[in-house]
Parts: structure tokens; C-alpha cells; sequence
């Protein structure tokens, strides 16, 4: 029994599963560790990854064969633990986080660095004359730049590009008197849309679809639980079934054994025929066939379960039975039409999804619109310059004298006193003639939007027939609750009485062989009632959208990161 309980302490549920017992629910953050560059660069390199070692079947050979009595509620939580299907819809959220990310990324600024050297050696004419001299026959240029630029995407559409380029000239020209030449330059420039592609509105529509997509992951998460909870739940009662038809098909052999014994003495006082004993026979023998086939029931229904829970043979402690120790429910369960109808349409997942793509949909269609309207977009620009450089030593007209003498220092000083500068401002119109792409673009993003709308209409009204259904279920479901018992109760005080006219000859062997019959068939039918009724609470509160609820069992999504500060302009 120790063993029983440790083995459950370990599969209780820690990942997004949130129970008393719980851990905390990993996030995002988890699986964005990212390799070094040495690594990276390895990887580069480096073959196919090696073939993945064969599965370890030792747990076949070393896993205990002991018995873990087990609830119900503690099988659901065994099953949301280590049924991997649920763990890939429980990272689907994670994902999805991810690709919100990605869409959140166009507002990240970006630095570019930039340094290049060119050196020239070019021939050069000698008839074009300078002054007094002449261009030389060769001509060298050498430029070395250092550059910076930032970009960045405003939430306005704008494109925003600021730049400090440093440029060292050295040159063989003869008018060239400042060698090296030193040219530094600061600008600005500001694309902005004013028609297509703009505002906040626009530029984070697909922020937007990608929360609501991250939302629909986590929903469609709960979904999957929801339907493994209910699939366990008819599992664990079809074992409670199989075990007590066992017993009573057992109780039946049992019954037949005695009625073979109380023939036979009967056959040697004279009181029955001979043919009385070989009825009995027949009969247990039938009824052991009964019992053969419930005992195979009996373990199908538990290697079923065992397998629903997917039992992790990682565990220390792994069962080869699990004996459930609940009985399943007869009380009656209070029903509201009005009210399950309700909860269904405002908590099911499915509709909630519904609600999120029609969304979606629509946020696409907003976006299709606005690239109906032709591009036009403001234009600006601002720049500072410096300039300095040292005076060269051979003039091709001495003295030599230049106003922006001086180092590279210097020419930083002249780009910030603001003496040099440029700007620009202007628009650009772009009016597609046509516009035949966008105006297909929209005209299929209606049509998607009208499909989702059509699609969450028809989820309503199959989630309404299912909820409707469910509720027949359970009521039907009690009243043969009660009728299976009444008929029970009725089978046994029959029995009762042929086996009293029995005694006194007033009826045969075969009468009393038939009702013992009827009252197995009679217990048969009053188990499967039962257990149906209680599948029956379980798809209710699925169809509802209460059964998470029901085993306290809370979904935590990926926690909402908020914007960094440069993405909030």
C-alpha cells in the first residue's frame, strides 16, 4: 500500500496542470537557451546527429508486479501526467508564444557596423589642365569608412533610419590640398505612411492575431485534457464493470455448484430423476464459460486502463494491475437545461476557439482593407557635416591655405557647431491602376471570415445537440438506475420463492435454473446501468465545459510578457 502511494506522489501532475500537488508550469523561457557561437559554429561542421539509442525495455523484467489501488481522481491525474499526446498539445502554447514573438520582433531596432577600405589604382588622361599643371598619368585613391546606422520600424508604420558615417579620404588629385581628409556626417531620415500601412492600429494586427493564436493553442490544450479526463473516467468504470460482472458471474457458478450438489443428493433418495444431475452440470458449465469470458473482460479493462494512464516505465514503481477503489455513483444528479446550455456556449473551449478565429479573421480582413488605398508616404530627411584634414606639403600653386585644417577631432567639432548641413522633405503618391491583388486579397479575406463565422454557428449547434443529448443520457440514465434495481430486487425475491416451491415439488430443477438466470442477467444489467449513468455525468460536464473544473484541475498559458520599452513607439 506504501508503495501504492508513493507510486501516485510520483505521477502526480507537474506540468501545466495546476492541482494542490502541482509544480510550477514551465515557460517559454525554458527552451530559449541558445547555444554559444563556438557551438554554433561547430554545428556548422559537425555530421548528422548520431542515431538515437534503442529504447531501454529493462522495465519489462524489473517492473513490479505488485497492485496499486487506485481513485479516480488520482487515475486522472496519473493520465494528465504521462499521456504524451497531451504533452505535444502542451507545448503548442509555447510555441505559439514564440510566433508572437516573431511578430512583436519588427518593432526591435536593428544596429548595422560598417567598415571598408578601397584602394585605386586607375590611369588617368594628362590633356586636361589644372592651373598650371596637369592631372598626373596615374591616379590613387585610397577611402577607408566607418559607419554606423539604426533602424528601426515606429509603430506609426514609419521607417526611421539614423546614421554617423566617417569617411577618410586620401587622394593623389593635385587640387586636393587636404590629405588625408577627414568627413564625417549625422542624419536622419523618416519614411511615413499616410495612407496604406499606417498607424499603431495597423502595424500590430499581427501582434494581435498571434496573442489570440497563443489563447487558441492554450484552449485547444484544455480541450485535450478535457476528452482524456472523460476517456479515463469510462475506462476506470468499464474496469469497476468488468470486475463486478466477474462477481457475479462467479456467485452464479457458486449458485450452480449447490443447485449440482442438492440434485445429486435428490438422485440417490429417488426424489429426481438422473437427468436432474446432467441439467445441473449443463448449467455449471455454462456459467463457467460465463466466468472464462468476465475474467478476460476483467484483465482487457485493466491492461486498457493501464495503458490510458501510460504508465511511465521511468517510474521506480510501476504496477502491473491497478485495482480501482471508488464505486461508481446512484444518487441523482440535479439538471438545468437553461443552465448547462449556458455554461456550454461561454466555457467550452471549442466555441471560445470559434469566437478567437472570427477574430482573427476579422483582423485580417481590416488589414486587406487598408491595402485597397494607394501609397502615399512623407518623406524627410536631416544631415550635419564636418570636414577636416591635414594640408598637404607639395602645392601645385604655393602658399597653400585651406580654412579646415585640423585632425580628425576637429572635423567632429565643425559637424556640431551645425555650419553644414542638409535637409529634404517630400511625398511620394504610388496608385496602383488596377489594384487587382488587393482587391482579390479583400474579397478572399471576407470570404474567410464569413466561412469562420459559418463555422462557429454550426459549433454552436452541435455543441447544443451534444449538451441536449447529454442531458437525455443522464436522465435516462438514472431512471434505469432505478428501474435495473427494482427488476434486481424482483429477480431475487422470485428466486427466492421458485427455490421454496422447489423444496415442496411444486416446481421443476429447469424453473429454479431459469431464475437464477434472470437474476444474473438481472445484476448484469443493473452494473451496466450504473456504470452508464456515471459515463453519462462525465460527458455532461464534458459537453458543458465543467469537467476540468470538476477534478480542480486549472491550465496556466504562457505568462503575457510585456513590450520592451523601444517597441512601445
Amino acid at each position: 500500500m506504501k508503495r501504492a502511494l508513493l507510486f501516485v506522489l510520483m505521477c502526480l501532475p507537474a506540468v501545466a496542470v495546476r492541482s494542490p500537488a502541482a509544480e510550477p508550469v514551465p515557460q517559454a523561457q525554458e527552451f530559449r537557451e541558445t547555444p554559444n557561437p563556438f557551438q554554433i559554429l561547430g554545428h556548422q561542421w559537425s555530421d548528422y546527429p548520431p542515431p538515437q539509442a534503442a529504447y531501454n525495455l529493462d522495465f519489462l523484467r524489473t517492473a513490479d508486479r505488485e497492485t496499486a489501488s487506485m481513485s479516480l481522481k488520482e487515475a486522472v491525474f496519473v493520465g494528465l501526467k504521462n499521456n504524451p499526446g497531451i504533452e505535444v498539445d502542451r507545448l503548442e502554447p509555447l510555441r505559439a508564444a514564440e510566433q508572437t514573438m516573431i511578430e512583436r520582433s519588427i518593432f526591435d531596432p536593428s544596429l548595422n557596423l560598417e567598415f571598408n577600405k578601397n584602394y585605386t589604382v586607375d590611369v588617368h588622361g594628362t590633356n586636361a589642365s589644372v592651373g598650371t599643371g596637369f592631372f598626373p598619368p596615374v591616379q590613387t585613391d585610397q577611402n577607408r569608412n566607418y559607419n554606423m546606422f539604426m533602424r528601426k520600424l515606429l509603430v506609426t508604420g514609419a521607417q526611421l533610419e539614423m546614421s554617423f558615417l566617417n569617411n577618410v579620404f586620401i587622394g593623389s588629385l593635385q587640387n586636393q590640398v587636404l590629405r588625408p581628409q577627414y568627413h564625417p556626417r549625422v542624419g536622419f531620415s523618416l519614411s511615413q505612411p499616410l495612407l496604406r500601412d499606417f498607424g499603431w492600429g495597423l502595424t500590430k494586427i499581427f501582434v494581435h492575431i498571434g496573442e489570440n493564436r497563443e489563447e487558441v493553442s492554450s484552449l485547444g490544450y484544455q480541450a485535450k485534457l478535457a476528452q482524456l479526463i472523460q476517456k479515463i473516467t469510462e475506462t476506470y468504470w468499464g474496469v469497476v464493470f468488468a470486475r463486478e460482472n466477474l462477481t457475479v458471474q462467479r456467485k452464479g457458478v457458486e449458485a450452480a455448484e449447490a443447485l449440482l450438489k442438492g440434485a445429486e443428493a435428490r438422485v440417490r433418495t429417488g426424489v429426481l430423476a438422473p437427468v436432474a444431475v446432467t441439467e445441473a452440470q449443463a448449467e455449471k458449465a455454462r456459467r463457467e464459460e460465463l466466468v472464462i469470458v468476465a475474467e478476460n473482460d476483467f484483465d482487457v479493462a485493466r491492461k486498457t486502463l493501464r495503458l490510458t494512464l501510460n504508465l511511465n516505465p521511468d517510474n521506480l514503481f510501476i504496477p502491473r494491475q491497478i485495482e480501482p477503489n471508488d464505486t461508481p455513483s446512484v444518487e441523482p444528479v440535479p439538471v438545468d437545461r437553461i443552465a448547462s446550455l449556458e455554461s456550454a456556449l461561454t466555457r467550452r473551449p471549442e466555441i471560445l476557439s470559434a469566437g478567437l478565429a472570427v477574430q482573427n479573421q476579422n483582423l485580417q480582413t481590416r488589414y486587406a482593407e487598408n491595402q485597397l488605398l494607394p501609397r502615399l508616404d512623407f518623406k524627410a530627411g536631416a544631415g550635419l557635416t564636418g570636414l577636416a584634414g591635414e594640408l598637404r606639403q607639395s602645392c601645385p600653386a604655393p602658399p597653400c591655405s585651406n580654412p579646415f585644417t585640423g585632425n580628425y577631432s576637429r572635423s567632429l567639432d565643425r559637424l556640431g557647431s551645425g555650419d553644414f548641413y542638409n535637409y529634404s522633405v517630400g511625398v511620394v503618391l504610388q496608385i496602383p491602376l488596377s489594384n487587382a491583388q488587393a482587391r482579390s486579397k479583400y474579397s478572399q479575406a471576407r470570404i474567410e471570415l464569413e466561412q469562420a463565422q459559418a463555422r462557429r454557428r454550426d459549433l454552436v449547434s452541435q455543441i447544443t445537440l451534444e449538451v441536449e443529448k447529454s442531458l437525455g443520457d443522464v436522465d435516462s440514465g438514472f431512471k434505469r438506475v432505478q428501474t435495473t434495481r427494482r427488476a434486481r430486487e424482483l429477480a431475487q425475491e422470485n428466486l427466492r420463492g421458485q427455490e421454496r416451491r422447489f423444496e415442496v415439488g411444486l416446481v421443476t430443477q429447469k424453473d429454479v435454473i431459469d431464475f437464477q438466470s434472470k437474476l444474473l442477467d438481472a445484476r448484469g444489467a443493473e452494473l451496466r446501468a450504473v456504470t452508464d449513468y456515471n459515463n453519462s455525468i462525465a460527458r455532461l460536464k464534458l459537453a458543458e465545459g465543467s469537467l476540468l473544473e470538476s477534478y480542480n484541475v486549472e491550465v496556466e498559458g504562457p505568462k503575457k510578457e510585456s513590450d520592451p520599452w523601444w517597441a512601445r513607439f
